[in-house]
């Protein structure tokens, strides 16, 4: 999209999900401060997806789709939670700040990323209408972050002992990350009753974009900056984690990143200019620094 403001773009989506995740968070519930706390200066690129899909599959009722995105976010931010504690990544740092479990005790902790990720499925739920819809949000993104998706791919990546392959690493980059990004791509278009082959499309270009996610994050854990990255650079190496630079190398890493990106945009490009947006999309994940 010529002269298209991609940056703008997610600045002004940032700002919606963020005055709506607000509003489902009131000062009524001891967890939810805790919850709040991690939530809080995330880039939001999941719930802005499924923003961006439902516009352009035709939907023009925001507030229809709003709690959606807001779900996947607080699921995002679970995930976050528990991938940083000591058992797992052992990261004190998120988003520019102290872990959850740094701030908090392990603990409190787990039952605030508990508490976001039940949580969720009351926003999939919230509101009245597109009941079958809702539904099929529902089974989609439980198959995306559940034994077959997150947890997974989580599982996969602690593995103490793992073959370091191209098989390997596609299996973790896939379940860890891909299949989420994949149903963020995909959960707005569902809201929009989009026709069953666009929605297929918008799967199969979504783990594609979600692959290049994961290799932009492996990458800028090699090259990334802490002050922009909100976390601690060089952890995975450091852990011996098998990761695209381990496997490839740096050039290696992002000329497959560059493949991954090339296959999403020409897909999102081939629905039609409603689409279009997303394809700024991909290109600003293979460029981003954060």
């Amino acid at each position: 999209m010529a002269g298209f403001d991609i940056v703008a773009y997610l600045e002004e989506k940032k700002a919606l999900v963020d005055s709506a995740l607000t509003e489902f968070f009131p000062e009524t519930n001891p967890l939810f401060p805790m919850m709040r706390y991690s939530i809080e200066g995330g880039k939001r690129i999941r719930p802005i997806l499924a923003l961006t899909t439902y516009q352009a599959a035709g939907g023009s009722d925001i507030d229809a789709v709003m709690p959606t995105a807001c779900a996947l976010e607080l699921i995002h931010t679970y995930s976050l939670i528990h991938d940083d504690l000591p058992c797992m990544d052992n990261d004190d740092l998120r988003r520019g700040k102290a872990s959850s479990h740094k701030r908090f005790g392990e603990a409190p902790a787990i039952l605030a990323g508990d508490g976001l990720f039940a949580y969720a499925f009351e926003l999939f739920t919230y509101g009245d209408g597109l009941i079958a819809e809702k539904i099929a949000v529902v089974k989609a993104v439980s198959e995306a972050v559940g034994p077959k998706g997150v947890v997974y791919g989580q599982l996969l990546d602690i593995a103490t002992e793992k073959s370091m392959t191209p098989h390997a690493l596609r299996m973790i980059h896939r379940y860890k990350t891909a299949e989420f990004i994949a149903v963020s791509v995909r959960a707005g278009a569902i809201l929009a009753q989009a026709r069953p082959a666009v929605l297929a499309t918008l799967q199969r270009t979504g783990l594609y974009m979600g692959m290049l996610f994961q290799y932009t994050d492996d990458i800028l854990d090699v090259i990334g900056e802490k002050s922009m990255l909100g976390k601690t650079p060089g952890k995975d190496s450091d852990a011996g984690k098998l990761t695209a630079p381990a496997l490839y190398g740096l050039d290696g890493a992002r000329f497959r990143a560059q493949r991954y990106a090339a296959r999403a945009i020409e897909r999102f490009r081939s629905l039609g200019d409603t689409y279009a947006i997303l394809a700024s999309l991909t290109s600003f994940i293979l460029d981003r620094t954060f």
